[in-house]
């Protein structure tokens, strides 16, 4: 049997496309969730896109049994799913009216 690399190119990590978006999240998970290793791996969440206005780190249609509400100044303003193992953040709903797609890179 030979092996085959895929020829796909590796999905961008979330961090790539929205660095502030990953910053701003990393430090409310800590505020709020310390000790949680959910905060240290947002960072290498891959990206898969946006749907339905929802920022997508797994592919669209993966379980997320869990919502980690993240506030600031008592105000919610990121909704994370969590896998069903409470792990893996599989999408990012953003409250707080910035537009996640503007910080996609433009296709020529």
């Amino acid at each position: 049997m030979t092996s085959r690399k895929s020829s796909e190119k590796s999905p961008l990590r979330l961090a790539d496309v929205c660095p502030d978006l990953v910053g701003e999240i990393g430090a409310l998970l800590r505020d709020s969730h310390p000790g949680d290793p959910i905060a240290d791996s947002i960072s290498s969440l891959p990206f898969h896109g946006i749907c339905r206005d929802y920022v997508l780190t797994a592919p669209e249609g993966t379980p997320s049994p869990w919502v980690i509400e993240l506030e600031r100044e008592q105000e919610t303003v990121f909704l994370l799913g969590v896998d069903p193992s409470r792990s893996v953040v599989t999408w990012v709903d953003v409250l707080d009216g910035r537009d996640p797609s503007a910080a996609l890179p433009r296709q020529s």
